[in-house]
């Protein structure tokens, strides 16, 4: 087998040939320029759920024209806004903008217009204003496609003026934004003036989440000189899920492991060994960027699909006899696409984040010798638990790591549920030690 692997991951996917999935999302944002207002969207996803490829995607001129929309008439701009640090401003900003403007629009002027604007000493609203409204009297459509948002959302330089006047040149002019970020742009803001704005209200959302089962099914099945074998398939969906990212980390890692002509025995532990490797960071990051309510409820998944093996599977009755306030968080975490539903069972999106999990919450040896000294100065948490029924809690606690004790002294707190999640936790630091 020579040749290139037909699966990628690392860069964001910009061969529209290699891309997969998302027809639902596509359509979407197509169907919303190509109305009479021209409206804008917001596409909203956790790190490497996809939303780069998908805005390189949308991008492509070839792929516009398929769905009406001419590269003659609308011009597509993109812009990684991981550029804006805390030194950058709206009028910088601008000027960038305007810069990657004049190397999309080459005809009847256009180039020498934005030029000539990019010289000006003050670029205000008022002139931003009377150049789409000569782009539009020209019959040019401008989308600004701007990648990580919340670097300008989170920015203080950037303030009520800024998004009051970008709201007016899109409402009132043939101006489109397709954002992307991890989270509402509403939650982003760094103000309540902000927060407050009109500005948001031009957008549709629109979630970024897990594969469908038939694109997931697509993109391991595409065309390739090897065919994966019935159980290689299973394993791959058991590690990766319906993550599109994952999904491409294990198919890449086990293309490559058919190319050494290795036994399919062989290829799987390839396979589980490099994909840990691969996806701990993001797994990782993934944790970091969870509130508590979010660590709780994954975790008590990661304990229940200790308990559910082999086919790992859950139910919210499960979750809510070990959290009693999950339900909201878990329509949070199937929004991230942390969390995996199919006929009212649930699962991890990934058969390696429960260990990953239950081996991070574990305390190292020195950490678990060092608990006296952390309940001494923590006697008020310890108190919450209940008498002889948290006695159970009491003994794991030392095993937990010292940044999640209090955490875990809050998810006891609640008597009705204290003693499922003390059983199910003894259980597992038994088994991860």
């Amino acid at each position: 087998m020579r040749g290139s692997n037909p699966f990628t991951y690392g860069n964001p996917i910009s061969n529209p040939r290699r891309f997969f999935g998302r027809s639902r999302e596509i359509e979407h944002i197509f169907g919303r320029l190509r109305n009479q207002e021209f409206e804008s969207s917001s596409l909203v996803g956790d790190r490497r759920i996809g939303k780069t490829s998908l805005l390189n995607h949308i991008s492509d001129p070839s792929v516009r024209a398929s769905h009406g929309l001419s590269p003659k008439r609308y011009t597509f701009v993109y812009a990684d806004l991981q550029m804006v640090d805390e030194t950058m401003g709206p009028g910088q900003l601008w000027r960038w903008l305007l810069k990657l403007m004049r190397l999309h629009c080459k005809g009847d002027g256009l180039a020498e217009l934005l030029e000539a604007l990019e010289r000006e000493a003050s670029l205000n609203t008022l002139a931003l204003n009377e150049l789409f409204e000569q782009l539009g009297d020209k019959g040019q459509h401008i989308v600004f496609l701007l990648d990580e948002f919340e670097h300008v959302t989170a920015n203080g330089n950037f303030g009520p003026d800024f998004y009051y006047g970008l709201r007016s040149l899109v409402i009132h002019h043939k101006l489109a934004l397709v954002t992307a970020s991890r989270r509402e742009l509403i939650e982003l803001c760094h103000s309540e003036a902000i927060k407050s704005s009109p500005f948001f209200n031009i957008f549709a959302n629109i979630n970024l989440g897990l594969f469908s089962q038939a694109d997931a099914d697509r993109l391991i099945t595409q065309p390739q000189k090897v065919q994966f074998s019935d159980r290689e398939i299973q394993r791959v969906l058991e590690l990766a899920g319906l993550h599109p990212y994952f999904l491409q980390v294990a198919c890449w890692t086990l293309y490559e492991a058919h190319k050494k002509e290795l036994d399919e025995g062989a290829r799987i532990r390839h396979l589980e060994k490099q994909f840990d490797q691969e996806a701990a960071p993001h797994i990782r990051d993934y944790w970091n960027n969870s509130d508590d309510y979010e660590k709780i409820v994954l975790t008590a998944a990661a304990l229940l699909e200790r308990k559910a093996q082999p086919d790992r599977g859950f139910s919210l009755a499960d979750l809510n006899a070990l959290f009693a306030r999950s339900e909201p968080t878990v329509r949070r975490l199937e929004k991230r696409g942390l969390l995996m539903s199919d006929n009212g069972r649930y699962r991890l999106l990934s058969s390696t984040f429960s260990s990953w999990i239950l081996s991070h919450i574990t305390a190292e040896l020195s950490e678990q010798q060092s608990f006296h000294a952390w309940r001494a100065e923590n006697q008020g948490a310890v108190e919450q638990i209940p008498g002889k029924q948290g006695e159970p809690l009491r003994k794991i606690l030392p095993m937990i790591r010292p940044q999640y004790r209090k955490l875990f002294v809050t998810w006891a707190s609640d008597p009705s549920t204290l003693g499922a999640v003390a059983t199910l936790l003894s259980t597992a630091m038994v088994f991860v030690h």
